[in-house]
This record gives structure tokens, C-alpha cells and sequence, in this order.
């Protein structure tokens, strides 16, 4: 149940996340939720009571940036950025001993990003974590995942470039 909602959360984000912003910022909540839940509620939890608290998550998430757009955005941009570098340490098996400090450093890459290139930093932060929660999403070795990774965030950030121009033509 959790792994079709990370896949489901995970391709929205991968090709709708600049668009549908909201979806994003709620889509890195949801995820930020059941890493969250997973540490604090403990690995036994039934998963419907880890996809519970990450819902929680995503919920507040797309409510926030529905009404506070720019905060929403550079706090997805920061929350973003950290869950990536999260997800890039475990698929690399790095053990770092801690996720705190690749969330940090990713998080402030991700917002630093939005800041300065908001269009092109969420296509790419979404895409990025879309494809990052897609591939955790599966049992895979490392060099397979980290081509998988490539080869979605290429398709992520491909169609919604795409979409990016198609709106910039309409204006």
C-alpha cells in the first residue's frame, strides 16, 4: 500500500510538480511523512498508520502552498532538496550514520534553487524527487537504480519543459 502511494505521489511529482505546484509541495510532505513516521512511529508500524501520518503531511503541505504560494514554494524547494539528498544517500548505500545533515545540505541547495530559477527549479527539484521516490519505491541494485534515476529524471524534467514552453507559446 505504501509503495503505490509513493509510485502514485512519485510520477505526479516527476511530471506535474512545476505545474501543479501544490502536488509537489504536497507530494514532498507525503514523503517527508513516511520517512518521518518511519523513524519516529518505529519500523513495525502498520502501514496504514505510517501512510496516515504521511497523508497528515501531504495534506497540510498542499493546503500551505495553496494559500501561501511563495512561502509554500520555497519550503517545498528546501524540504525538496533535503528529501532528494536523503534518497540519493540511500540509493548510493552511503551510510552516513545520520540523514540529517544530506537534508540539510540538500534543503538548502533546493531552496537556494527555487530563489534563483523558480520555473527551472521546479521542474527540476521535481523531477529530481519524483524520480528519487519512484526508484525507492522498488528493491533494485545500485548501479540499476541510479540509471533508472537518470533516466526518469531526464523524463521528468523533458516533459515538463515541454509543457513550460507549450505555455510560454499560449502567452
Amino acid at each position: 500500500m505504501i509503495v503505490l502511494g509513493r509510485l502514485i505521489v512519485g510520477l505526479g511529482m516527476l511530471v506535474l510538480g512545476r505545474q501543479l505546484f501544490w502536488l509537489f509541495v504536497g507530494g514532498v510532505g507525503f514523503v517527508f511523512g513516511i520517512q518521518l513516521a518511519t523513524q519516529v512511529l518505529g519500523e513495525g508500524q502498520p502501514d496504514v498508520n505510517i501512510l496516515l501520518f504521511a497523508l497528515v503531511f501531504g495534506f497540510i503541505g498542499a493546503v500551505v502552498a495553496l494559500a501561501l504560494q511563495k512561502l509554500a514554494v520555497s519550503a517545498a524547494g528546501f524540504f525538496g532538496g533535503g528529501v532528494i539528498a536523503m534518497n540519493l544517500v540511500q540509493v548510493m548505500n552511503l551510510d552516513l550514520g545520520s540523514v540529517l545533515v544530506p537534508f540539510l545540505v540538500g534543503g538548502v541547495l533546493g531552496l537556494i534553487l527555487v530563489s534563483i530559477l523558480f520555473d527551472w527549479a521546479l521542474i527540476a527539484i521535481s523531477s529530481f524527487a519524483g524520480a528519487t521516490v519512484i526508484v525507492q519505491s522498488f528493491v533494485m541494485e545500485t548501479a540499476v537504480s541510479l540509471l533508472l534515476l537518470v533516466i526518469l529524471i531526464a523524463v521528468g524534467i523533458a516533459v515538463q519543459a515541454n509543457q513550460l514552453r507549450r505555455e510560454g507559446k499560449k502567452g
